[in-house]
């Protein structure tokens, strides 16, 4: 199941499926109903999960636009129910069980009673049985042992009753890479699919797995700018709002137009490099709306227009999303996600 919520990570949701096909994945996993129509309208076939689940007055889209969701409740497969026996169109789910992230999810307790009415039920189509780990990106197993355990003892209830199990699905990015024990019926990878690892300490769990870790998981995102103006300033200048920034020596000062509307979170004011010509530069005071300021005094060369590299390479160097997200104290999952709608997306295949 190839993840593109949150328009793929910020990558583009139906560039990103259509690579996915194009790449066989078998299923596609969507965060919310929108994004699943989304991919319908533009003429994905392919079996898409809408793994947030749905509220149910999205219930005649789900039918309509031929999508699975996840449930949790008997009140949305009862829903389910009776729309699907309305309308003659099959309702297809996948039981999500809470095995530890108490996020969503039917509880160990009640998933049996849930899993019995879902059977019950006319028109209900039982595809998969699915959990989400809490800690798999994290070295400490203890705790990820423990969701799966409960998992799989859930799944040895359901075999008791008598009934075919469905599609058996719970590894994430980390878990694929971590718990080869976790690798069901479907594998649900997630960022790892843009190149990117939830956690620094997964690097060597990847290479034990696949010696040539950069031609395996490569970063599927470059984010470039160009620099707008170029200034000399003096020693003594102020630069940008809050004065957060004085120039110690005269300096050349580029101007890139890109700020926090555009996802370069204000956060990194002051912390995070850019590359122009190759070369690693200080960005400099508080990054604004829709600006950020950069020290090129040390670059020869340097001219209006230039390429600016926030996440990529050029040259012989490089800044990956894992270091930014260091400096934002973050994580990539959401320096990717803030990647915002005005910056342009020019896909290269």
């Amino acid at each position: 199941m190839a993840v593109v919520k949150a328009d793929a990570y910020g990558h583009g949701a139906v560039q990103c499926a259509k690579a996915a096909v194009d790449a066989k994945a078998d299923l596609l996993g969507v965060g919310v109903i929108e994004e699943g129509i989304e991919l319908r309208n533009q003429g994905l076939e392919l079996p898409i999960v809408v793994l947030g689940g749905i509220f149910i007055e999205e219930i005649p889209d789900l039918l309509r636009y031929r999508l699975s969701t996840t449930i949790s409740s008997s009140s949305t497969i009862q829903s389910l129910s009776q729309h699907a026996q309305k309308t003659g169109q099959p309702a297809y789910v996948h039981l999500k069980i809470d095995t530890g992230m108490s996020r969503m999810g039917v509880s160990m307790e009640g998933y049996m009673e849930l899993l019995k009415k879902t059977n019950a039920l006319p028109g209900i189509y039982l595809e998969g049985i699915c959990t989400h780990f809490a800690t798999a990106d994290i070295e400490d197993s203890e705790y990820t042992l423990k969701q799966l355990n409960l998992f799989e003892s859930a799944l040895d209830g359901f075999k008791q009753t008598g009934t075919p199990l469905p599609l058996v699905h719970c590894a994430n990015s980390s878990a694929i890479l971590q718990y080869p024990q976790t690798w069901k019926d479907i594998i649900r990878p997630g960022l790892a699919l843009y190149g990117a690892l939830p956690s620094p300490n997964l690097k060597d769990k990847l290479n034990a797995l696949v010696p040539k870790v950069e031609n395996t998981l490569a970063p599927v995102m470059e984010w470039k700018s160009k620099i707008i103006l170029l200034k000399n300033v003096s020693k003594g200048t102020s630069l940008g709002y809050g004065r957060q920034f004085t120039a110690q020596r005269d300096s050349l000062i580029a101007t890139l137009p890109v700020g926090y509307a555009d996802g370069l979170s204000r956060v990194l004011s002051n912390k995070m490099k850019v590359l122009i010509h190759g070369e690693k530069a200080q960005q400099v005071g508080a990054i604004c709306m829709d600006f950020c300021l950069i020290d090129v005094s040390k670059i020869p060369g340097v001219k209006e227009g230039d390429e600016a590299v926030i996440i990529g390479k050029q040259g012989n160097n490089k800044i990956s999303v894992e270091e930014v997200s260091i400096l934002a104290q973050t994580i990539p999952y959401e320096i990717l996600c803030s990647v915002g709608k005005r910056v342009p997306r020019i896909y290269i295949k």
